[in-house]
């Protein structure tokens, strides 16, 4: 029995000591797979790319679970190569002769351009202890700002056929009242006819036969938009979120004249890919939309109104620690409009003039930012106390006539739990 142990034993030593193997594989070639480890949680290869793996044991069989996004062919005994096909996520199996079960692990592909930038980033820890779930919260902030400015003059002569002024101000057709009751006369109709433009303010000035108006109108518009959806992900899976809906659209059939019903989905759409690389540092994979309804682009297919959609969307890849933020994407956008409708020659004589031509000047402001913050979250224990839900203290609000008549003034937000 004590031939056989020294001889094993001296060739473990020799092929350490020789450097052939490394200690790990010297051990499992000595028969101890307990030195077999698990692969690593998640690889990361560029598209295009190749990397080796080691195996400290012989390797009997390789697979993975998409050959279009990765490839894996063996390289040696101990030793297999792994090539990036395309961008995408895909899982690699490896069986040994230590185990029948094969280990398992994820296998994320990058573009070509993201390839790039994280090449010097570290492969995740196989550390169990790590956090494997991240919330990640996304927000959409949208501000525009609109400015109008217009000026124009109307000369009008009442009981004659003249008019003069600028286009759009043609006076509505003067109507004679009829002998009627006089519950029954619309006042309306007793007024002479005057060119006023609804949509701007209207300054008259004269008497008799003689009218001067002056069109003018500043107006200023703001709007504010801020969505915050919130996904927690498990470390290297997939996940999406949508708010919103769908909305039915007619296609209309290939040499027919019947039509089809398409649904196409609209609101706020999150797909995000987060993975934990350490305690201090979480890769992410992050494609917010957010998509609204545009009915002053529509188009009618079939005598049904079909809406446009307005969509701000981004997809990238970014890396951060717990908690820190980023602007993945930006946008500022100004447009300027100026317009001057004038009599020929008239519009041109300096002051005067003025009373000959229709000025308007627009401008619209619009900034967009969307900003990514993801954060390392653990579940709540079994038996801890859920947080609040929104309107958890209006559910069974019913207050008696008393209270609704005398005490409700509308203040529910102090009370209600609603999010912050």
């Amino acid at each position: 029995m004590r031939r056989r142990i020294i001889p094993l034993f001296n060739g473990l030593i020799w092929a350490i000591f020789l450097g052939s193997l490394p200690l790990t594989a010297a051990m499992a070639a000595g028969g101890n797979c307990a030195a077999l480890g698990p692969l690593p949680a998640t690889v990361e290869v560029g598209e295009g790319q190749q990397q080796e793996l080691q195996s400290p044991v012989p390797i009997t069989r390789l697979a993975v679970g998409d050959p279009k996004i990765a490839d894996v062919r063996v390289n040696g005994n101990q030793a297999f190569l792994l090539t990036g096909m395309a961008p995408g996520t895909t899982s690699l199996m490896v069986w040994t002769a230590c185990a029948s079960a094969p280990r398992q692990s994820m296998v994320f592909v990058q573009g070509r351009a993201t390839a790039a930038m994280t090449s010097a980033a570290r492969l995740p820890s196989d550390d169990p202890a790590l956090p494997s779930q991240v919330q990640t919260d996304i927000r959409f902030v949208e501000v525009s700002r609109t400015k109008l400015k217009e000026a124009s003059t109307s000369i009008y002569g009442k009981n004659s056929n003249f008019l003069f002024g600028s286009p759009g101000t043609v006076p509505n057709t003067a109507v004679t009242p009829r002998v009627l009751p006089l519950r029954n006369i619309d006042p309306r109709i007793a007024v002479p006819s005057i060119p006023l433009a609804n949509d701007v303010f209207n300054i008259v000035a004269g008497g008799g036969n003689f009218l001067a108006i002056i069109n003018a109108m500043e107006s200023s518009g703001f709007a504010y938009t801020l969505a915050r959806p919130s996904l927690v992900a498990l470390s290297g899976q997939s996940a999406s979120f949508l708010a919103g809906g769908e909305i039915p659209i007619p296609i209309p059939s290939a040499n027919s004249n019947s039509y089809s019903i398409e649904y196409k989905e609209f609101g706020i759409r999150l797909t995000l890919t987060p993975t934990v690389v350490s305690n201090d540092q979480i890769a992410l994979k992050v494609a917010p939309e957010v998509s609204e309804l545009d009915y002053n682009n529509a188009v009618t297919i079939g005598g049904t109104t079909v809406p446009a959609f307005t969509i701000r969307r981004t997809d990238t890849s970014i890396s951060l620690a717990d908690g820190e933020s980023f602007v993945i994407s930006g946008l500022i956008s100004t447009q300027n409009g100026s317009q001057v409708s004038k009599f020929p020659g008239l519009g041109d004589i300096p002051i005067l003039g003025a009373f000959f031509r229709s000025s308007s000047i627009s401008r619209e402001e619009r900034e967009l930012l969307m900003i990514v913050t993801p954060h390392l979250v653990q579940p709540l224990a079994a038996n801890a106390q859920l947080p609040s839900l929104p309107g958890e203290k209006l559910r069974n609000y019913d207050p008696n006539w008393y209270r609704l008549y005398f005490l409700e003034n509308g203040d529910f937000d102090k009370r209600s739990g609603l999010s912050q």
